[in-house]
């Protein structure tokens, strides 16, 4: 059975007793009541979030490949979403712990109630503005797709990001470029890749890569 919600149509879930689960129409209440940031994806639009074509334009690979990942013993996902990059990332590092952060309360509820079961080393976290609750020093890699346009301080969030970061960590930030594309967030929001290379060196990052796609950039950094 279907209902419709401000996300469109959703399929109507049962539990291992065959009731409706009250949990799952109270997720589709959140999501039509909560208020959405401008600058935020809506939380509402979760569905574009999996959908396969976003591999095309930017695989996991690619990424592990320019940032030379070896064996990584902690990568986080800042703002993970729906978990869909941390998912491949989990696959090619099954030993590696992947922290799915995010500041949204209904995508780290998703990702608990649907890939902590099936992806053991995927621990979802919620994150504040500009604070990321782990210790000092502890990733390998951090690497962030289509955020960077919505950080309420950069510079501020980038300096988290080198918090966490071991020594010989890296950060990956790929990001919509700003030209004017099918999809996307308005273009005013967007950054050009020079500004965000300015931000990274201004936290204190180097050796920047910088990687031009179609609508996208790709920037690769070591912390030292």
């Amino acid at each position: 059975m279907e209902w419709i919600s401000n996300s469109g149509p959703v399929t109507a879930r049962k539990d291992s007793c065959g009731n409706r689960t009250s949990q799952y129409f109270l997720f589709l209440r959140k999501l039509d009541t909560m208020d959405i940031s401008d600058k935020r994806f809506d939380p509402r639009k979760l569905d574009r979030l999996n959908n396969p074509e976003r591999y095309k334009a930017l695989s996991p690979e690619f990424i592990a490949e320019k940032a030379g990942l070896g064996k990584p013993e902690v990568i986080i996902d800042l703002g993970a979403g729906t978990g869909f990059y941390s998912i491949p990332f989990a696959k090619m590092y099954e030993s590696s712990k992947i922290y799915a952060l995010d500041i949204s309360d209904i995508m780290i509820d998703w990702m608990v109630k649907n890939l902590s079961h099936d992806y053991s080393n995927i621990i979802p976290l919620k994150i504040n503005d500009n604070e990321i609750p782990l210790d000092a020093g502890i990733a390998d890699f951090l690497f962030m797709i289509n955020l960077h346009h919505e950080l309420e301080s950069p510079g501020k969030m980038l300096g988290e990001c080198s918090r966490v970061l071991k020594s010989t960590g890296k950060i990956a930030i790929s990001d919509w470029k700003k030209i004017e594309t099918e999809h996307g967030p308005p273009i005013e929001i967007r950054y050009k890749a020079e500004e965000v290379e300015e931000q990274l060196i201004a936290a204190g990052f180097r050796n920047i890569r910088v990687f031009n796609l179609a609508t996208n950039f790709l920037i690769i950094a070591d912390k030292y």
